[in-house]
């Protein structure tokens, strides 16, 4: 009779040592490129305590090549050392902005495009992708979906990362997301749990603070995580945000055991692993330090703490821990349970992923194939929305601009390097390949004097000027929209304004008569972009959020 994941996960528990126990409660990170052998300090807490996951950075390794290889060595390392389970090796791959492989890969729209195309189906098709590339590269773990919601429009951490500012849509595209990533049999995590979307301050830097009723927290924060908890997500990550009205000690997200375990795990049922963000983030380490704040975590319910650069910490934290079930603190008990759960979803994962492929990930040649480009590209032409047309200026014409000028953010990505050559950019070279000559300028996120210059004299010889402005804090917002406003003031040519980040930049420079939206500055997304100044592809996105003042949700021209 074969044995149930339950059954050898009782039986692997059974072969532990306390101190193995805590280090399948842990995920770490480590600083150095890795170019063969594994760094000294990650061999070391392969070995002791033997970690239960790793999580891998664009510093780690460039490239699905590297990355395999890289996870590999890994993988064997943890074998060699005695590991009974495999590793959970975990990595940012949201998409959009935030994806830690994008040398190569598929690198999908975020987010609040996805929402924009009004189709949830893209979440799923698109969540998969990641999902099957990231296995192909021997990451097993993902951390998204994110489904905070983002109601505030100033919030600095979230913005294009949520599918929205309204519970239900993030709900609807988060529980297809989770679908996706479950179909390519990675496990993934609903984050920020209890809900990231409405503070003013960035958790790298300080404590948030959401200052809500109950009622609020509930109505708004709260409904997209549940949804996901009914859709079988495996794991959420928790948020280090302070939220009075469903803690009144003061305790962050992480730390709070009526928020992990009271609503989380109690009122709300959820079975599966409780994950810390980045216990090493500004609102941990410059409060109460990372090694306490790994033994209030599990004391609060978490399953498993992430520390993701310092060895030192880790090392501190793994003790602390220890320290911590030998004094009586935590009960060992909750250290049983957490690693029970954490040992049957690693045994139920790779059961799922053998049953799929012989050798338990997909080949490598799924990554960047041509039907996930395909997809792509398909779902980014669905998502972009134009806000504003007043003049007509677009589409351009075959008799339209033959030079326009190109104002960018030059921390924009270029695209893949082998499509490229030096010097190039996307817009402009998507220009050029219409046969419309282009003046590029870069610009800083807050424009210098020069560059302010350099755009207005590149405007001033040009028949059109497109701006694209890429702003996530307010400051970034005013000193771009200054910008543009010196433009739409100081040339007869039309400008048309372009938000490649968040939707919101609007706010800044309303004047400007021709304006429209991409979420992201994502290659596919910015090839779009143009095919809809050009009238190549109707403009079909629809807002995702409420711009105050100026847009309600569901918002977008058809040209």
């Amino acid at each position: 009779m074969r044995r149930t994941g339950a059954c050898r996960a009782d039986e692997l528990l059974l072969s532990m040592g306390l101190r193995e126990k805590i280090g399948q409660m842990t995920i770490v990170g480590f600083p150095e490129r890795v170019a063969g052998e594994l760094p000294e300090g990650i061999e070391s807490l392969l070995k002791d305590p033997g970690v239960g996951g790793v999580g891998i950075f664009a510093r780690n390794a460039r490239g699905p090549a590297e990355m395999l290889e890289l996870t590999s060595a890994l993988q064997d390392a943890a074998i060699r050392a005695g590991a009974k389970v495999p590793l959970f090796i975990m990595a940012d791959q949201e998409g959009g902005m935030v994806m830690q492989v994008t040398d190569g890969t598929t690198v999908f729209p975020g987010n609040m495009a996805l929402a924009a195309t009004s189709d949830a189906e893209n979440a799923h098709e698109a969540c998969r992708a990641i999902a099957l590339e990231s296995l192909a590269m021997g990451i097993n773990v993902v951390t998204a979906p994110d489904v905070d919601v983002n109601a505030d429009p100033d919030n600095p951490i979230i913005g294009v990362r949520a599918y929205g500012d309204d519970p239900a849509l993030v709900g609807r595209f988060g529980s297809a997301a989770v679908r996706g990533y479950e179909e390519g049999a990675v496990l993934c995590m609903a984050k920020h749990f209890p809900g990231h979307g409405r503070t003013a301050v960035d958790s790298h830097l300080a404590v948030p603070l959401v200052d809500s009723p109950i009622e609020e927290v509930e109505a708004l924060d709260l409904p997209p995580f549940e949804e996901a908890v009914r859709s079988g997500v495996r794991a959420v990550m928790t948020a280090h945000i302070q939220v009075p009205a469903l803690d009144t000690t003061g305790a962050c997200g992480t730390l709070s055991r009526p928020i992990l375990t009271e609503l989380l795990r109690g009122r709300m049922g959820f079975r599966g692993l409780i994950v810390t963000d980045c216990l090493e983030m500004g609102a941990i380490k410059d409060t109460i330090g990372t090694p306490e704040a790994a033994v209030r975590a599990v004391e609060a319910g978490a399953d498993m703490v992430l520390i993701c650069h310092t060895l030192e910490l880790q090392r501190q934290a793994i003790d602390g821990m220890e320290q911590a079930v030998l004094d009586g603190r935590i009960p060992r008990e909750a250290i049983d349970a957490s690693c029970r759960r954490i040992i049957t979803t690693k045994l139920e994962l790779e059961e799922a992923r053998l049953r799929m492929w012989t050798d338990g990930r997909p080949p490598l040649d799924v990554v960047g194939c041509r039907d996930h480009l395909e997809a792509e590209q398909r779902i980014a032409r669905q998502s972009i929305t134009v806000l504003r047309n007043d003049d007509g200026v677009l589409p351009f014409r075959g008799d339209g601009p033959k030079t326009i000028a190109v104002i960018y953010p030059a921390t924009m990505p270029r695209l893949r390097a082998e499509d490229l050559a030096e010097g190039d950019t996307v817009l402009g070279k998507e220009f050029a390949s219409r046969g419309v000559t282009s003046v590029e300028v870069g610009v800083s996120l807050c424009p210098t004097r020069d560059e302010i210059d350099a755009a207005l004299a590149a405007a001033g010889r040009a028949d059109a000027v497109v701006i694209a402005t890429s702003c996530k804090t307010r400051e970034q917002e005013k000193a771009q929209g200054e910008l543009v406003q010196m433009l739409n003031g100081a040339v007869s040519a039309p400008v048309v304004a372009c938000g490649i980040r968040n939707p919101y930049d609007i706010r800044a420079y309303p004047e400007v008569r021709t304006y429209l939206v991409t979420y992201g500055y994502r290659p596919c997304s910015i090839r779009a972009m143009v095919e809809v100044m050009f009238g190549e592809i109707p403009a079909k996105g629809r807002l995702p959020v409420e711009i105050p003042g100026f847009y309600p949700r569901g918002y977008g021209l058809e040209i």
